[in-house]
C-alpha cells in the first residue's frame, strides 16, 4: 500500500521570471499481484518492489506535485509495487535508500539536499539504485556535478504564451515523436503525440550521453517568447529557446544505476491521460530495472540529423 513519509518539509515557493507577467492578464495491461489489469499498460513489473517519490521545492512549486504523487500510487497499486511519498530530505539516509528500487525526482526545484543526504544518493546510485525524474527534476541542484549527470540535461526556458492557457501560461498543444520504438514507454505511443503541456528546453543537449526516447517537433508549438525573454514584466531581448533537436525523453545507465526523465507532467491534466499515465510508469518501472529497456546511450536517432541549434550560455539558477 502507499503510505506518506513522517517529518515532510514545508514547501518553499519562488516567483518565475514568468509570473510578472500574470497579473496583466497509458495498449497490452500488465497483470498485479492480484491478477487485476490496467489499461495503464505496464509492461513485466514484478511485484513487492517500492518507489519513493520525492517532491520538495526550494523553488517554483507544480500545482500539479500532489495530483502526480496521487497518480504513482495509483500505479503502484495498480501493478504491485509499493509507494512511499516524502518532502523531507532526512529520507535520503543509506538505510532508509536501501528499501527502494528507485526513487522519482517528482517537479522538484532548487537545492533540495544537503552535502550529507547527496553523499547518500550518490552512494545508493552507484550500488544500481534507480533514478527517475519528471519535469522540472531538470531545474534541481545546478550545482551538483553527480546529478547533472543523472538527470541529463539542465531546464533552459519554457515557452510563455498563451498566457491565458488551460493549465497555465505557456501551456500549448504540440506534437511528440517515438525515437525508440522498442522502449517501453514510449512503444505505446501514437505517431505523433500531441498533447498540451508546458514544453522545456534544455541547456544542453543529451544525445549521445543518453538514449532519447522523445523528440518534440518545433514546428508544432512556439517556443518563444520564453522565459530568458522576461524581466519584471517588461519584454527583453534574450535567447531563443529552439533547440531544433529536441530531445523530451531519454534514459541511460550511469554510475551503475539507471536514470530515466521526462520533460512531461507540468499540466495536471496531463496525469489523467492515458498514454502519459503509461509512459509514466513504465519510465519507473525502467529505473527500477522491472521491465527489459535498452538504455544504451547514442549519437544516432531518426532525428538526430536535425541541426543541433544554438549553445546556451550557462544561466544562474
Amino acid at each position: 500500500m502507499s503510505r506518506t513519509m513522517s517529518g515532510v518539509m514545508p514547501a518553499v515557493t519562488r516567483t518565475r521570471l514568468m509570473c510578472a507577467l500574470l497579473p496583466a492578464l497509458l495498449a497490452t495491461p500488465l497483470l498485479t499481484a492480484c491478477g487485476d489489469s490496467s489499461d495503464d499498460g505496464g509492461a513485466g513489473a514484478d511485484g513487492d518492489f517500492r518507489v519513493l517519490v520525492f517532491s520538495r521545492t526550494a523553488g517554483f512549486r507544480h500545482d500539479s506535485i500532489e495530483t502526480g504523487v496521487d497518480t504513482v500510487r495509483q500505479l503502484g497499486a495498480m501493478h504491485g509495487f509499493g509507494v512511499d511519498h516524502t518532502e523531507d530530505p532526512a529520507a535520503f539516509s543509506a538505510d532508509n535508500l536501501a528499501h527502494y528500487a528507485a526513487v522519482l525526482w517528482l517537479s522538484t526545484t532548487g537545492t533540495v539536499l544537503d552535502e550529507t543526504q547527496k553523499a547518500a544518493f550518490e552512494q545508493y546510485v552507484r550500488s544500481g539504485g534507480g533514478y527517475a525524474g519528471v519535469h522540472s527534476a531538470s531545474d534541481t541542484e545546478y550545482d551538483w556535478p553527480f546529478y547533472a549527470e543523472l538527470v541529463g540535461a539542465y531546464f533552459h526556458s519554457h515557452p510563455v504564451f498563451p498566457l491565458g492557457a488551460e493549465g497555465g501560461p505557456g501551456v500549448q498543444p504540440g506534437d511528440l515523436h517515438l525515437e525508440a520504438p522498442d522502449h517501453p514507454a514510449v512503444a505505446h505511443l501514437p505517431v505523433p503525440w500531441t498533447i498540451s503541456d508546458e514544453f522545456y528546453s534544455f541547456r544542453t543537449n543529451p544525445r549521445g550521453t543518453v538514449r532519447v526516447l522523445l523528440n518534440i517537433d518545433e514546428d508544432s508549438y512556439d517556443q518563444d517568447p520564453n522565459t530568458t525573454n522576461i524581466s519584471g514584466g517588461t519584454f527583453i531581448i534574450g535567447e531563443t529557446g529552439t533547440m531544433k533537436d529536441h530531445p523530451m525523453s531519454w534514459c541511460h545507465d550511469r554510475f551503475e544505476g539507471r536514470a530515466w526523465y521526462t520533460a512531461l507532467g507540468h499540466s495536471t491534466a496531463l496525469y489523467a491521460d492515458a498514454n502519459f499515465r503509461r509512459h509514466l510508469l513504465n519510465g519507473i518501472l525502467t529505473a527500477a530495472r522491472r521491465v527489459a529497456a535498452d538504455c544504451v546511450p547514442r549519437e544516432d536517432g531518426p532525428l538526430a540529423e536535425r541541426d543541433t541549434g544554438p549553445a546556451f550560455p550557462p544561466l544562474l539558477p
